[in-house]
């Protein structure tokens, strides 16, 4: 099988990879970490008005002080990074000190230690209890830490459920398999993902979906909710996927008059498997030269050729049909520019992010619960998002 993949990773190709994986988990976990403290101190200032003024906003209480008086923001320098546009509430006439900065600032350590805790492995209200109690020297009810640490979880919620613009000439799908805790048990679960380009080589990671197992009902679905949110298809000039009957079918249902490209990389792992590895090396090397070729008339020559000669051999017969069946859809990319070909002959720019997923996520073994798998994996691909926003695809 190592000779499969050398026919498909050219230095270019892994030099790409190299830069694409340079940002390390941490850089992922601290922007998450940050968005969570900055959550965090914001309830707790605001818990700390409500002490100073002795009642909750709208409230109305025989021992009330003071009244709201709107917002200012102010920026927090801490050791995991600058946290900026904090919102300050203020009272109409009261004014105190805001212990809130203090304790962060001298606690930070063990703050810190503790929002990470929360970020990886999901809202726990005891681990969120501490942090409110480092800044605050109080420690909160269950139902208060709760509502405070699921705000992480909106953000991830509003990311699911955004409106999208019709916008994408190429859509990439696959799925990745995580292992998460469920019920007691461990089970493994798989993250259905749309990859998308755009105009000018702009590309992003639309957005996953974590169900069961990857079949043709939930690919369905999965699409259905990108058709209503607004990809209908209108700018779609082809479709790449590997050879996953569900998901095919469900293509056919949801964007039934885009065209499909069958994965180059996932289809000569079929044909290895039909060949007997004496004829990998020679049968793989010419199927190759098939993409290869200059364009879509000169392909058709060179898979005729290939063809013929490999269904003589007997050894080689289940691999020429597995070749057969598909070959108009291994050869769609050609009817688009040619700039673009090595792009999306293949999903290998969607395996190269499930990849990158993998290495982050490989200290972890399996999530504790969905919510911490939906939280890290949006972190990554948000990150992954905001850079490629700068860096487009030169070919394009």
């Amino acid at each position: 099988m190592s000779k499969v993949k050398e026919l498909y990773f050219t230095e270019k190709d892994y030099h790409e990879r190299v830069k694409e994986i340079k940002e390390n988990f941490e850089e992922d976990l601290k922007e998450g970490t940050l968005k969570l403290a900055k959550r965090l101190i914001e309830e707790s200032l605001n818990e700390e008005l409500e002490m100073m003024i002795k009642a909750r906003e709208y409230e109305q209480t025989e021992d009330r002080k003071d009244y709201r008086n709107g917002y200012y923001k102010r920026n927090l320098e801490t050791k995991i990074g600058y946290i900026s546009g904090i919102q300050v509430p203020r009272a109409r006439e009261l004014r105190y000190e805001r212990k809130v900065f203090k304790r962060y600032q001298r606690r930070q350590e063990e703050v810190n230690e503790t929002l990470l805790k929360i970020f990886l492995k999901g809202v726990s209200t005891r681990e969120a209890g501490k942090v409110t109690e480092a800044l605050l020297g109080v420690n909160y009810s269950a139902g208060t830490i709760s509502n405070i640490a699921k705000r992480l979880d909106e953000e991830v919620r509003r990311y699911h459920k955004r409106q999208l613009k019709d916008e994408y000439r190429y859509l990439i799908l696959d799925g990745i398999t995580k292992k998460i805790k469920e019920g007691g048990k461990t089970e493994k679960k798989v993250s259905l993902v749309a990859y998308g380009i755009k105009e000018y080589g702009i590309r992003e990671i639309i957005d996953f979906k974590v169900v069961k197992r990857e079949n043709e009902v939930n690919w369905t679905n999965f699409l259905n909710d990108l058709y209503n949110r607004g990809i209908k298809g209108e700018k779609l000039e082809l479709i790449i996927t590997d050879g996953q009957r569900g998901l095919i079918s469900a293509i056919d249902m949801v964007y039934p008059g885009i065209k499909r490209q069958r994965c180059w990389v996932h289809k000569l792992r079929n044909v290895a498997d039909k060949l007997p590895k004496k004829l990998h090396d020679s049968c793989l090397k010419e199927a190759k030269e098939i993409y290869q070729a200059k364009n879509k008339k000169e392909a058709i020559k060179v898979y005729k050729r290939w063809k013929s000669k490999w269904e003589k051999d007997r050894r080689a017969e289940r691999a020429v049909k597995c070749i057969e069946v598909d070959i108009e859809e291994l050869l769609r990319f050609y009817d688009c520019p040619e700039g673009h070909w090595k792009k999306i002959r293949t999903t290998n720019a969607i395996e190269r992010n499930f990849r990158e997923v993998r290495r982050r996520i490989r200290t972890m073994n399996v999530f504790t619960n969905e919510a911490s798998c939906d939280r890290i994996i949006y972190a990554i691909f948000s990150s992954l998002n905001e850079k490629w926003k700068k860096h487009p695809l030169k070919e394009f």
